[in-house]
């Protein structure tokens, strides 16, 4: 069976994934870091989702996902800081600075997931955040 795939310059090769039925990738993020990319077409139009998250992409590197990491931080922190810290607190931006951005799912829909290691905050717990289809924070989790 031929593999597909599709380049685009910023998302970099994407191979069709028979069993998840989506577009995986990893790209460069940042002069420190790679981050896997799944584009979940589901059944519309490849090439306008992947414009989608190309778009979306550029964002994240221009300073965007540092906004996010903010969120995540206000969102969390009392969390870590009441429940997971072994009686030492940190503060906003030690929490910013521990957390690290390791997957991005795009959705037809437009709504995006971002996967953060947890710095060991949560135990290993990944921290997951949503974003909306007009790219606006809608809240994170932890998942087991």
């Amino acid at each position: 069976m031929n593999e597909q795939t599709i380049y685009d310059q910023i998302l970099g090769e994407l191979t069709w994934n028979d069993d998840d039925e989506c577009w995986v990738s990893q790209v460069q993020f940042n002069l420190e870091h790679r981050v896997n990319i799944t584009v979940d077409p589901e059944d519309d139009e490849t090439g306008a989702i992947i414009l989608m998250a190309r778009q979306y992409f550029v964002k994240l590197q221009n300073q965007e996902e540092m906004h996010i990491r903010r969120c995540i931080a206000e969102e969390l922190l009392a969390n870590y800081n009441d429940n997971w810290n072994k009686g030492e607190n940190i503060s906003i931006h030690q929490f910013i600075d521990m957390i690290k951005l390791e997957d991005i799912v795009f959705y037809a829909n437009g709504m995006i997931q971002l996967f953060y290691h947890d710095g060991d905050l949560f135990a290993g717990h990944c921290i997951v955040a949503s974003i909306d289809g007009q790219g606006v924070y809608q809240g994170a989790a932890l998942l087991s």
